[in-house]
């Protein structure tokens, strides 16, 4: 779009102006609008709505070009300032700060935007004069919006602008032309620097409030049937009229995605442009302008409609991002969501959606015509040097997203022909990226295309490839997942499969490294898990695959998920991980892991479990485990919530098989590391008053507490107090482990050696007494402390006794060794001139308090025989005598302690 941006002084002058509100000669300027406004109006006091008035009684020549000329000094004083946001929106408000001349320009765009598109014959003064001029060259002294030249623009078109300016009503078509660009420049600085200013937000306000889009609805609706009857001046003054409506719908769309809702001002304002655009039918009206403007015979101004499509799309985009960030204001997005589903928009944006697919591919056209097809290609393409593959105007694929995102009801036909159409953008993104991922590519087998030449004939800019993927793939997604939930036709299932294959490339590394942190960080969270959304949590899982999730993994989800941890772990600072930290945050990551590891292949299942283990070990301490978190908290929700999963009506146990034995080897691999890391996290010193690090050690145990207690029934224990207080509340936990993958001193030996269960659990019941520690904790806590017990009294006994001889040990060495029961190898390592060690930040012991400190939140929720066991344990740690055998093996007089 022709923007007058060709001449501008460089950014030295910018900043210069920038220092000063506003320059002294515009300053001078600006006070000569009120009275000439005043003299443009009407003397009779015309009617608002009509255009006749408009027209009827012209304003003398010399008002219309001072005016002209005191706008255009504006405009170029405010093109200083388009690559400078504070600057230009200071630049802007200052404009607009004086009330005499807010109420002045809003005259002049009243007056601008009821000048008749269509200039009538010269029979009638009532009807202004001839518009036989008005073909012979370009209506303005400026070069077309295109930036580039046609047969309307160029020396010979501003010679022939100089002379229809003589002419009163060119003058004032010169004057609706300059009073559009130069507000619309005004409304693009004002935007750049949200939130808007009193004046500013005045200003805009009362834009709307005059009806200026009804007015501009009013001249787009005046193109006659045959658009090929238009004038060069005409179609100028239509472009400079979709500019200025562009420009007003991105203005309050920055002022009202930048605000709060507690912001009135800008909810109001949201609300009055929804309510303009939908009672005006604006945008209805440009759409069907342009349409009939595709079967115009190119003669001239085929740069201007290609603008004017841009600038349709690119309203349609801030429309649909205003419908978006309007979510509580339900009248707002009503109006906005029928501005969208009007059919002349819809086809218009749909049109130009094949045109640009058969450009690239060279696939199905869907029943469009060629003559309209290769009209509207020129409106879907942005300017290339020549050699250069053409590319694709990015505002298309936005406003189609718009087009297809809303809740507009779809024939079987027509849905099919939508998602053929998202996929084969999907797949022209996926070329554009370049790399193997592009190379590579499979065909689309739900769609029939010709087979490709030798690189992309159409290429989206790069700079704009994750945001496109961000408009094409979950609408995709939205459209499909109802069909395979349903279980559809073999086109369903064959899209389905298309449409993750773009998943799986979009969040590969060819790919990713074009796009910006936050773009990465959107393609990992929401097109790898959005899906998910459609599977509740607590439902059960069936023992075949679901037609979604089969869709899914036939996509490659499974090794493309394994690859952006491996990779991420890998290259912490690769972009991989901006994708892969984004997909942990998110609450459910872990209802996506298990349904990979239940459905999908069992070797590419293990390949994922064993590199989350890898990731584990790698966790360290400090701020190291800190940006791991993300990772320890969907490791450990894997364990935990998959255990909840209710059984099927058909199923005899409550997880698939498949997925049973691959959560075994899960445990196998992760249970290990994060006992050592929630150790790592409870020796951590904690500052007084902070909660992060208890906190987050509790997220890492949780999942150790829950298996705990499933692993030692597992392993045969029975008998004492801990087996008999804990069988009832674990026995059918543990069944719905599955069948077991490993033998029974396995367990015992990771379990104890490897987990160190004892010394866990000793930790753990000194995380107990903060108040970030759950119930459900407390509990499991509990159990685990009667099975282990039961389990290896030996162990617990020996970290005791080992404890005691600690504290007794640093007691003599505080006393300096004349203790007569100190021995001399102590005494000698605590000379005087050493300092004490220092004491561990907790000990393996299970002192028999903690224990006890238990049993009241047991008791509150009813667990009355698990408190009893607890208690019971508490007075065998208190004698000595945690085996139950007596004083043949009790106290800790018997035991060797390790030095």
């Amino acid at each position: 779009m022709r923007r007058g941006r060709q001449d501008l002084p460089g950014r030295d002058a910018g900043s210069r102006a920038a220092s000063e509100p506003l320059d002294r000669g515009i300053v001078i300027a600006l006070r000569r609008l009120p009275a000439l406004a005043h003299r443009l109006l009407p003397s009779e006091g015309p009617d608002a709505s009509s255009s006749q008035s408009a027209c009827g009684h012209p304003p003398s020549a010399a008002v219309t070009k001072e005016l002209h000329e005191l706008l255009a000094r504006v405009r170029v004083y405010l093109d200083q300032f388009t690559d400078l946001s504070p600057e230009g929106s200071v630049a802007a408000s200052a404009v607009l700060e004086d009330g005499a001349v807010r109420v002045a320009w809003l005259q002049v765009v009243a007056v601008a935007v009821r000048w008749p598109l269509t200039v009538p014959s010269s029979g009638s003064r009532s009807e202004g004069s001839g518009s036989g001029g008005g073909s012979s060259g370009s209506p303005g002294s400026r070069s077309s919006r295109s930036g580039s030249g046609n047969g309307a623009s160029g020396t010979s078109g501003n010679q022939g602008s100089r002379r229809r300016g003589d002419s009163t009503p060119e003058a004032a078509a010169l004057l609706a032309q300059e009073a559009c660009d130069t507000t619309g420049v005004l409304l693009h600085l004002m935007s750049m620097q949200p939130p808007p200013s009193a004046a500013a937000l005045d200003f805009v306000r009362k834009l709307l409030r005059m009806q200026t889009l009804q007015c501009l609805a009013r001249r787009f609706a005046e193109a006659p049937a045959d658009a090929g009857s238009l004038t060069a001046q005409q179609h100028e003054l239509a472009a400079y009229y979709a500019e200025f409506l562009s420009s007003t719908v991105r203005a309050v769309t920055m002022f009202s995605t930048s605000s709060h809702p507690d912001q009135r001002p800008l909810v109001c304002l949201c609300r009055q442009l929804a309510e303009a655009l939908l009672d005006s039918s604006v945008v209805e009206h440009l759409a069907r302008l342009l349409l009939l403007l595709l079967l115009r015979v190119p003669t001239c101004g085929m740069d201007t409609t290609r603008c004017m499509a841009v600038l349709t799309f690119k309203a349609c985009q801030n429309i649909f991002t205003l419908l978006s960030k309007q979510g509580g204001d339900q009248a707002a997005c009503a109006a906005l969501r029928q501005v969208l589903s009007g059919r002349c928009l819809r086809h218009f944006v749909l049109v130009h959606g094949v045109a640009a697919l058969c450009g690239a591919d060279g696939g199905p056209t869907y029943g469009l015509p060629d003559a309209v097809r290769q009209a509207a290609f020129g409106g879907c393409m942005v300017a290339a040097s020549p050699g250069r593959s053409l590319q694709l105007e990015p505002a298309l694929v936005y406003s189609l997203n718009a087009m297809l995102s809303i809740d507009v009801p779809l024939t079987p036909v027509g849905t099919r022909v939508a998602v053929s159409m998202l996929l084969r953008f999907g797949r022209l993104l996926v070329a554009s990226s370049g790399g193997g991922w592009a190379a590579q590519q499979p065909e689309l087998r739900s769609v029939s295309l010709p087979a490709q030449p030798a690189g992309p004939r159409v290429v989206v800019p790069l700079a704009e490839l994750a945001q496109c993927a961000m408009c094409v793939l979950p609408p995709t997604i939205n459209l499909l997942c109802p069909l395979l939930a349903v279980g559809g036709s073999e086109w369903v299932a064959e899209a389905g499969a298309d449409c993750w294959r773009l998943v799986v490339a979009v969040v590969s590394r060819s790919f990713l490294r074009w796009s910006k942190p936050s773009h990465r960080a959107w393609l990992g969270s929401h097109l790898l898990l959005d899906w998910v959304l459609h599977f509740l949590p607590g439902e059960p899982l069936p023992s075949a695959a679901l037609p979604l999730v089969t869709a899914f993994l036939a996509g490659g989800a499974l090794p493309c998920v394994e690859r952006l941890l491996r990779r991420a772990g890998e290259e912490p600072l690769g972009p991989e991980s901006d994708a892969v930290k984004a997909m942990h945050r998110c609450e459910r990551s872990w209802q996506l892991w298990c349904l990979l590891l239940a459905y999908g292949e069992p070797r590419q299942g293990a390949a994922l479990v064993a590199t989350v283990g890898k990731l584990l070990r790698r966790v360290g301490t400090g701020a190291e485990a800190e940006r791991a978190s993300s990772l320890t908290d969907c490791a450990g929700s894997v364990l935990s919530r998959a255990l909840e999963t209710p059984a099927a009506p058909e199923q005899v146990q409550a997880l698939p098989e498949q997925l049973a034995r691959q959560l075994m080897r899960a445990v196998c691999e992760w249970l290990p590391e994060l006992s050592r890391i929630a150790l790592q996290l409870m020796a951590a010193p904690v500052a007084p008053g902070s909660a992060d690090e208890p906190a987050r050690a509790c997220n890492v145990l949780a999942p150790l507490l829950t298996w705990l207690p499933l692993l030692l029934l597992r392993c045969g224990v029975g008998g004492g107090v801990g087996g008999a207080t804990a069988g009832k509340a674990t026995a059918g936990a543990a069944d719905a482990a599955g069948p077991a993958s490993c033998a029974a001193d396995d367990l015992r030996l990771l379990l104890l050696a490897e987990v160190g269960a004892v010394r866990l659990l000793g930790g753990a019941l000194r995380l107990a007494q903060h108040s970030t520690t759950s119930y459900q904790m407390r509990h499991c806590l509990a159990e685990s402390c009667c099975l282990v017990a039961a389990m290896w009294p030996g162990a617990v006994r020996r970290a005791t006794c080992a404890n005691a001889a600690g504290v007794e040990l640093q007691a003599s060495r505080r006393d300096g060794g004349s203790d007569g029961s100190t021995s001399k190898g102590a005494a000698a390592v605590a000379s005087p001139q050493s300092s004490p060690p220092p004491a561990p930040s907790f000990s393996s012991a299970w002192p028999p308090a903690l224990l006890r400190a238990l049993v009241p939140h047991l008791r509150t929720e009813r667990a009355e025989q698990v408190a009893d066991g607890v208690l019971a344990l508490a007075e065998l740690l208190e004698a000595g005598d945690v085996g139950g055998g007596g004083s043949s093996s009790g106290g800790c007089d018997n035991q060797q302690v390790p030095q």
